[in-house]
């Protein structure tokens, strides 16, 4: 991918951010305390190999912990997840 596709992607994930933020509830739907905006690791414990996506926006609530992710976030993680996976299985028919 070119840089211009790069940057061109890369803003229009942070517009689609920036629209979860506004639209998001700002009380936490499980439990009613507060949610504060924060960059969160997001992991994966799969077949024994961790998939890890390290600061992404997301909502966190002080009370209770639960996290609320962006869905293009939550897309793009999968995506990398099924990626490395796709390659996984192309190494081992190679050997």
């Amino acid at each position: 991918m070119s840089k211009p596709e790069k940057e061109k992607k890369n803003g229009d994930l942070n517009q689609e951010y920036a629209e979860f933020f506004e639209e998001a509830e700002e009380i936490c739907q499980a439990c009613g305390a507060p949610l504060k905006a924060e960059k969160v690791n997001l992991e994966e414990l799969e077949d024994g190999k961790l998939y890890l996506m390290e600061n992404v926006p997301a909502y966190v609530c002080d009370g209770c912990g639960e996290m609320w992710v962006p869905e293009p976030v939550l897309k793009e993680f999968e995506k990398m997840m099924e990626t490395a996976k796709k390659h996984k299985s192309k190494q081992r028919k190679k050997l």
